[in-house]
């Protein structure tokens, strides 16, 4: 035992020694190759691909949570680090650390019988009925309109027009984000297509509505009225004074306490979407067929929720949705972000009012085509959650592309030269999906 220590303390000594990242000395894989999907009874192998001999510390998650914590000697090549088979839908993630540098480390994951997870909650007997009360208020409000044309840099502004879009709302915010489409429309000629944001600082780009993200979409496919939905409500184009000012005053807003089902943050963020897609349907240029929203982590949970609500939505694409299962915790696993019940107690208030707003029973009423991205690293949306959304979707067709090296926000555990790649990869997916349907 003695022996054993020493050398792990001189492999420590040399691991930080010779300079190079513990990701790019170490790389993890799974016997079944990019997806990391397996059936009940496979065998589930982890490799640890190792450049120079290092010691390393292997921690194992089960359906989100900490189960067992390993120090491994991997000497250089490739080493087998862990096996195992289930008889459950489960999902596993297992990362190897730089025992000195925990932060330093490498993570994939692997997903067993995903077709099998169901949603922790049921959908509420009168949630519909709940919906449909919310919409008619809205609706029973007189529409108006603001349309500020917004220039167009570069040679884009010859194909495109661009509005800044402002709609009222009985909502707190009204609508706001960019409106774009291609020049001379014709009448009925284009399809209506929504990019919903992910949640972050209100100061970060991607947040924000812009111009460039309106016009792109815009020019998807065959063309299309193009919406860059901004979540809040909140002006576009603004010096990055009034966004730090928002900031402070939204702050935590998912983490807010939930007290009753009308207050809910989430309910003016869904009912903005229903409003700005009346407008976009009122417009001459509809083809009176085609919607289509897309979004990644709350960007998926407005596309969720604008699906169900709304049967015009026809497609929807998503990567990496949030508050898909929200009641995971409820099924023994991670809850999806903002992972509301973990934060209140499973007992609070909270339990019955958050299903109302759970991905999982906006996805039900879908009947359209869905498209999802799914990461087996993501401890934000966890994949189990977001299979068990996809599983009780009767969408007419649907897909759903795993990856056992991504996580969050675009991340993936490989070494530098290869995330750029991998995420291009995983993208295609999403961009071939849109671009097919609004042709």
């Amino acid at each position: 035992m003695k022996k054993i220590a020493s050398c792990f303390l001189a492999l420590l000594a040399f691991g930080t020694a010779y300079g190079q990242s513990f990701l790019e000395n170490v790389h993890l894989s799974v016997n079944n190759g990019f997806e990391g999907v397996y059936s009940k009874g496979d065998t589930v192998k982890v490799y640890a691909e190792v450049g120079k001999d290092t010691p390393a510390v292997m921690k194992i998650y089960q359906n989100g949570y900490f189960k067992e914590e390993r120090q491994c000697l991997l000497p250089a090549g490739k080493n087998e680090v862990f096996c195992g088979a289930y008889d459950e839908a489960t999902s596993l993630m297992f990362r190897l650390a730089d025992p000195s540098h925990p932060s330093d480390s490498t993570t994939v994951g692997a997903i067993v019988a995903p077709e099998e997870f169901r949603p922790g909650f049921d959908e509420p007997a009168d949630f519909q009925a709940f919906w449909k009360k919310q919409l008619k208020e809205m609706r029973k409000q007189k529409m108006k309109v603001k349309l500020t044309p917004v220039p167009i840099p570069g040679e884009d502004s010859l194909k495109f027009v661009c509005y800044d879009l402002e709609i009222n709302c009985i909502t707190a915010r009204p609508v706001r984000g960019y409106l774009a489409m291609p020049r001379g429309a014709r009448r009925h000629s284009l399809p209506i297509a929504i990019n919903a944001h992910s949640a972050g600082k209100l100061t970060a780009s991607y947040t924000k509505a812009t111009v460039k993200k309106a016009v792109s979409l815009a020019g998807s496919g065959g063309g299309a009225i193009a919406l860059d939905i901004n979540a809040h409500g909140i002006l576009n184009g603004q010096d990055n004074a009034y966004y730090e000012t928002l900031q402070k005053e939204l702050n935590g807003y998912s983490s807010w306490p939930i007290t009753d089902h009308e207050s809910y943050y989430f309910r003016g963020m869904f009912l903005r979407l229903v409003r700005a897609l009346d407008y976009l349907c009122s417009r001459r240029e509809w083809d009176g067929k085609r919607v289509l929203i897309t979004g990644g982590s709350q960007g998926g949970a407005q596309s969720a929720a604008l699906a169900g609500l709304d049967p015009r939505v026809r497609m929807v694409v998503v990567d990496v949705p949030a508050m898909w299962d929200v009641g995971g915790i409820l099924a023994g696993r991670l809850s999806s972000w903002n992972k509301a019940l973990e934060r209140e107690g499973v007992d609070s208030p909270a339990r019955e009012i958050v299903p109302y707003y759970d991905g999982a029973n906006f996805m039900r009423h879908f009947t359209g085509q869905l498209v999802v991205n799914v990461g087996l690293i993501d401890t934000t949306c966890p994949p189990a959650d977001v299979w068990a959304v996809y599983n009780v979707c009767p969408a007419a067709s649907k897909v759903i592309y795993p990856c056992a090296w991504k996580g969050h926000s675009g991340k993936y555990s490989v070494p530098k030269e290869e995330r750029k790649e991998m995420k291009a990869f995983m993208g295609r997916y999403l961009d071939d999906a849109i671009n097919a349907y609004l042709k």
